[in-house]
This record gives structure tokens, sequence and C-alpha cells, in this order.
């Protein structure tokens, strides 16, 4: 594959950290990338390690199409962040390069009121949404989740303990928001989807462990183990009408998160993601089951196919779940990072394939990225044959790693606790 992009040129939309795992893969192809936003480079560093970067917004449509042709770019790409899905689309169909999605793909997917709807009409569980006129001073099933309808990485969630704090947050017009109950003591997982050329793919299950609640914010994850303790219910209740339903949107290729939590005994989604996700799961997912998706998406950029001709996806591997996944996330504090300890012994431990850094230091966490996933510092991931080997490993990786900030205070926010394997995978 290296061999055939060589020289090849993509246009990355956004310079967020994350984009990096983009340009590794796609220069390890032979593959020249560029990057455009309106950020500068100390919000979008990833400009800095690209082959050319420019300054010009992923919606000045114009400007992108003259860019792409002067400099003559093959394809385009963008991923981790919901907004920026339909910009992307819609350029594709202006320059006529290969997308993954449409617009009213993206448009649907990235919308909560829309795609809640889609799963009341295909049956997909999912938790009962309020609507706003069954909210009043009467009304006393609290705590409610306030979600934005439109929005992702745990950004502007609010949870409302009563009427009067209800009408404060609705106050703000700017933002449309999605009601739903919230479930303070949930047990979460994650669902991964490939598509390949109109076939559908359940390409792994993992459970989502999260961290004790800061305040009001909402826990965020710290631990990821594949497959999921909960694999058999999603598959029983919960896959078959989400694969229908992506039938009926028409979805053709690309990749799909769902987080889901059990619930009265069924796995329900509550939140989707048509796009690369942060939790960078590929990487887990070609050590496991022999295949990359993110490998695959920067196929389709150029070539408008998931795979090559001459290629296959082979299911058979991911089914036989002979091995564990592992992605362990380390959550920082308030403050600004001094340092990161402990790289170069944590990538020696035998298992580990990557520790990928979402924050360097001399960054910081600011107070309204609290309750965000602005506050992973890094992920790490390794495999094990057992789960008790894995939590040796996980326990090394613990005793290694340090984030100290600026005061030489420990900024590490949360860690899983490794206990808790146990009872989620029914160990002797």
């Amino acid at each position: 594959m290296q061999d055939i992009f060589k020289g090849k040129k993509i246009l990355l939309l956004g310079g967020s950290r994350n984009m990096k795992e983009i340009l590794d893969a796609a220069q390890a192809m032979g593959i020249k990338i560029g990057v455009t936003d309106w950020y500068n480079t100390d919000i979008s560093p990833v400009k800095l390690m690209a082959d050319e970067y420019f300054d010009v917004s992923i919606t000045d449509y114009p400007a992108l199409q003259r860019l792409i042709i002067d400099n003559n770019y093959d394809g385009v790409m963008t991923g981790y962040t919901d907004s920026y899905l339909e910009p992307y689309a819609k350029l594709c169909d202006l320059c006529d390069l290969p997308c993954y999605g449409t617009q009213e793909q993206f448009s649907v997917l990235t919308n909560k009121q829309k795609y809640k709807k889609l799963f009341k009409e295909f049956g997909v569980p999912t938790l009962e949404p309020y609507s706003a006129d069954q909210i009043d001073q009467d009304f006393k099933d609290y705590p409610l989740m306030l979600k934005p309808i439109e929005g992702s990485g745990g950004k502007g969630l609010e949870i409302i303990y009563d009427y009067t704090e209800y009408k404060n947050v609705i106050s703000n017009e700017d933002v449309r928001y999605l009601i739903e109950p919230y479930i303070a003591e949930r047990n979460e997982m994650t669902a991964f989807f490939l598509f390949i050329d109109n076939q559908f793919y359940l390409s792994g299950t993992a459970n989502r462990f999260l961290s004790k609640p800061q305040g009001e914010k909402i826990g965020l994850p710290v631990f990821y183990s594949f497959p999921s303790s909960y694999d058999a219910v999603f598959r029983k209740y919960t896959a078959q009408p989400m694969l229908e339903m992506f039938k009926n949107l028409g979805v053709k290729d690309g990749m799909l998160f769902a987080q889901c939590m059990l619930h009265e005994g069924v796995v329900k989604v509550y939140d989707l993601g048509y796009r690369l996700t942060g939790s960078l799961e590929y990487k887990l997912q070609e050590k496991m089951y022999d295949f990359n998706p993110l490998k695959m998406m920067i196929h389709h950029s150029l070539t408008g196919k998931m795979l090559p001709d001459d290629a296959k996806f082979d299911i058979e591997r991911l089914m036989q779940n002979d091995i564990f996944g592992f992605n362990v996330t380390m959550l920082g504090k308030e403050g600004t990072i001094e340092r990161i300890d402990g790289y170069d012994k944590i990538m020696q431990i035998p298992g580990v394939i990557d520790c990928a850094f979402k924050m360097i230091a001399g960054e910081s966490i600011k107070e309204h990225m609290i309750g965000t996933l602005g506050q992973i510092v890094a992920r790490i991931f390794f495999t094990s044959e057992t789960l008790s080997a894995g939590m040796a490993i996980l326990k090394e990786i613990y005793r290694n790693i340090k984030i100290i900030d600026t005061q030489g205070n420990d900024m590490i926010l949360d860690t899983f606790n490794i206990n808790d394997i146990v009872k989620f995978y029914n160990m002797k």
C-alpha cells in the first residue's frame, strides 16, 4: 500500500493533537500531508508536523477549493470532532473527492435529537428522553442530564437536580438540549462498527470504566477492556436494530462508535460518532484482529474504497476473541503540566503497543475543561493473553507514569481500580 500512495497528498481539516494519528499513519504510507484550519499553531499543533499548512477556515469553501487545486491534493480527511464532518462532506462534494459519508448522514448522526428519533423508529434500546413540556414545577424525576443536541467530547453536559437549576440552564437560548434521565450508578460499554462497501460489521466491543465524578461533572473514561463483558448482551438485543438503522440511512463506508450503558439488563445506546474516535481503538484492533480502521479510512480518502481490490475483510479473527486488549486513559487535574515521566519504561513493558499523548509539557488543563475529554493527557494501549496478566501490566504502568504540574504536584486525577475487573469478567 505504501508504494501505491507514495507522493499522493491528503489535506487534513483540523490540526488538533489527535490529528497526529492520521498524519503519522499517512506519512508512513508515503503520503504527503497538509493541514488547514483557522487556529494558530498553539491550538493546532499538528500544523507544525505536516509537510505544509494553511490558515484557511474549514468552511471557507472557495478558498479551500483553490488551495486543493493549486497544491494538487488528492484527498481530504478529518476526524475526532463532530462539527468538522458536514464541512468535510461539503468540501469533498465541491471538489469531487472521496468522502466516506454524505452531508445528510453526518447531519443525522451528529444530532442527538435526530438519531434518537431513529432509535425509536428502529427499536434501538436507549434511554427515553423527556420533552420540554414535561418539565414543570411539579416534575419529580430528578436528576436529569441535559445534553447539547449538537456537540461531542462531553462539552456542555449539565446534571440537573431541581426545577430552578433546569430553568437556569435552558435560559441559554444559544443551546438546544436533549433531556434524559441521569443514571449516576451505571456500567458502560462502547461498540465499534465498520462499514465496507455496504457490508456492516460489529468490529469490537469494550467495557468503558469511568472516573469518580468531579463534583457535579460527569465521570470520564479511565480504562477500556476488549472485548466487553457485555458483548453477548449487546449482540442479542442492540446490534441488529442498529444495523437495520444504518442500512436505512444508506451508510456505505466508514466507521462508527456507540457509547452505551447497561440499564435494566439491556445495553442501551446514548451517543454515536460516525468518525474516527479519540479512544484510538484501532491500535488494539490491529494487534488483536489484524485490521486497522484508520488505515482503511486513509485508503478511502484517496480511492473511494476502504480496502484494495485484492483485499478481503476477515471477520473470523474478530470472532475468536483469543486475547484481551486494554486502553489506559490518563486524566489530569486542573493545572499546567511541568513534565510527564515514565514513557520509556512503559514502552519496554511486554504487551504495551503504544502511548499516545493528547497533551504535553507546558500545556494546561483549565477550569472550563473539567468534566470534558479535554482532561485526557495520554492513552496507553496494551494486550495480554489473560485478564490477570493484563492487570499485572496495568499495575506496572501505573507504577511508572507520572504527570507533575508546575507546582510539583501529582496531576493524575483518578485511576482504574484493578480489583473491579474480577466482578465484570467473573474471574476466579
